[in-house]
């Protein structure tokens, strides 16, 4: 036969790619793929759900910092990967959704299991794709290939009618390495630069805020090296955490809505600000009209449209990150800055408010007092998930990793039923470390398919479950803000979660009360393979330090007023 199908030319643009593994559900459209995939030397592993097989792809890219690949079929298998698209946008996770569609004939005429998906994702995705020929489609794949990867990373997806899958082709395609009107290495300016420069040597209360963005353009080095020379306090956004050295003396910790105490008011007394591959996230910033009110602005970022779009820069530094700390690193060394160090011990010393709030006894175990326990066992080396909710923000606070691809959450979207499949792709990607999933009661319930994945995979995954049996984010802010009119919050009939893992094969174990927490981890945690610690938590923690909505960064609640 003459040429390749065009399923070859997908597996074979993937292979270029450096993709060994992808993550997937078939069915009937995208089953020209499958057949060819029997041939090629690349590990798929199926999942229970599409909306898994994305969160496990999105997890595996977060810890490995190379492609995830997804592949579903058409209709209701590719409008299942909406939600894992959504979230990586939100994350800039670079993700390849490869989804079968109706033959070319068919699209339009409601076609069974057809939907319009690149009309449904072009939205939400980084770039969206429906072939429409054999002739377009190896250049197709290596364009998309391209863009997931570069720049700001992000999703795209690439929509395969089945005929176009069977079809053959002789066309190849060289490596992509420019898009006209796509600009993902802007140049810098040097000049803009030095003006931030000088503005750090002006300031006496300097306060740096890192974001994901240290991670994806592999600057954590630099960076820890530009804070070894700066010396200036650090705060952290949620996608940052992991970036400066958990031994630097300034970290501040995370900021924000649920943010440590030293960071938010170091951030709010601030006279200089400076943003390194962050968004100003809402989250992150509190009330707008109160942030950063007696400081300048610096913020650098590999995206334009990020830049001014919700706080306002004095200096703005278009650029990738690791180019532009590069160039800081050689101007500070020509111009070194006022040492900072009083105002980095003042900054400090405020403390970080997570002392435990005494509670009546109720013979439950504390979760923060579990987490406490989890982090000073696990170290600093073990990559740690979460899914989303009270347990994500009492993490956050907490844990300490020695790399930003070692805390693994959903922070812009903030998904539930994340938590579980995440640390499924790291694991995957990061098979000789220790890999532990944190998840509430309720975002564990959206994924418990998927411990039949862990099993069928022999994964040596370790999963707390932190069962308070609530919705906890969502009872927390009925509680203090709604006049305690709890609706709709309740999971007192969860199962028993240990008994549902033994159901699925792996080994479970239990904390019940509060005078039991060490032993039973410790051996969950040497167990040799696949493991759940169910923790049943007090009903009603609450996390704190907390940051009213609409309230400015200075404004935080320490304790139900």
């Amino acid at each position: 036969m003459v040429g390749r199908s065009g399923s070859q030319v997908v597996l074979d643009a993937l292979l270029e790619a450096g993709t060994e593994l992808v993550f997937g559900y078939p069915g009937g459209a995208i089953m020209p793929l499958y057949d060819a995939l029997v041939d090629y030397p690349v590990h798929h592993v199926l999942t229970r759900h599409e909306q898994a097989a994305i969160h496990a792809a999105d997890g595996y890219a977060r810890a490995s910092g190379r492609l995830g690949v997804c592949i579903s079929t058409s209709g209701p298998g590719a409008t299942n990967l909406i939600t894992g698209i959504c979230t990586a946008m939100a994350d800039s996770s670079p993700l390849l959704c490869l989804t079968g569609q109706v033959t070319t004939p068919n699209i339009g005429t409601d076609a069974f299991q057809e939907a319009d998906v690149l009309g449904i994702v072009s939205g939400v995705a980084k770039q969206a794709y429906l072939v429409g020929s054999l002739t377009e489609l190896p250049e197709t794949m290596e364009e998309a290939v391209y863009i997931a990867t570069s720049g700001r990373p992000g999703p795209v997806l690439v929509d395969l009618p089945k005929n176009i899958l069977s079809g053959r082709t002789s066309g190849r395609c060289a490596t992509v390495t420019q898009i006209p009107g796509y600009d993902p290495a802007p140049a810098l300016d040097e000049a803009e630069l030095r003006r931030a420069h000088a503005l750090l040597k002006e300031a006496r209360r300097p306060v740096c805020i890192i974001g994901g963005g240290c991670k994806l353009s592999n600057a954590t080095e630099t960076f820890r090296q530009w804070c070894d020379a700066t010396q200036i306090p650090v705060a952290v956004t949620l996608n940052g955490i992991g970036a400066p050295d958990p031994a630097y003396p300034g970290m501040l910790g995370m900021l924000g809505m649920h943010g440590l105490r030293q960071a938010n008011r170091a951030v709010a007394a601030a006279d200089l600000i400076i943003g390194l591959g962050m968004r100003f996230d809402d989250r992150v910033i509190g009330k707008l009209d109160e942030f950063g009110r007696g400081a300048r602005i610096v913020h650098v970022d590999i995206d334009a449209a990020e830049i001014s779009k919700i706080v306002s820069a004095d200096v703005a530094v278009h650029a990738d990150l690791e180019a532009a700390l590069q160039v800081w690193l050689r101007i500070l060394a020509a111009e070194p800055i006022r040492p900072a160090g009083e105002w980095q011990r003042r900054s400090v010393a405020v403390g970080t408010g997570l002392q435990v709030v005494d509670q009546p006894s109720t013979g439950k175990a504390s979760a923060i007092e579990i987490l406490d326990a989890l982090f000073a066992l696990i170290g600093p080396d073990a990559i740690v998930t979460t899914d989303v909710g009270q347990h994500q923000m009492w993490a956050a606070q907490r844990v300490a990793p020695s790399h930003p691809r070692r805390f693994i959450t959903s922070g812009g979207l903030g998904t539930m039923g994340f938590g579980l499949p995440s640390a499924i792709g790291a694991q995957c990607a990061r098979p000789d470390d220790k890999v532990v999933a944190i998840l509430g009661d309720g975002g564990f319930q959206m994924s418990v398919p998927e411990l039949a994945t862990v099993r069928r995979c022999n994964l040596p995954l370790k999963i707390v479950v932190l069962d308070n049996q609530y919705l906890g984010m969502v009872r927390q802010w009925q509680e203090m803000f709604f006049d305690q009119r709890y609706s709709a919050v309740d999971l007192a009939d969860n199962p028993d979660f240990a008994e549902l893992a033994r159901v699925f094969g792996l080994a479970a174990f239990k904390v019940s009360g509060a005078t039991a927490i060490a032993g039973e981890m410790e051996r969950w945690w040497e167990h040799d393979g696949p493991a759940l610690l169910h923790c049943e938590c007090r009903l009603e923690e609450n996390v704190f330090p907390m940051v009213p909505a609409n309230s400015g960064l200075g404004d935080m609640l320490e304790e139900i007023p």
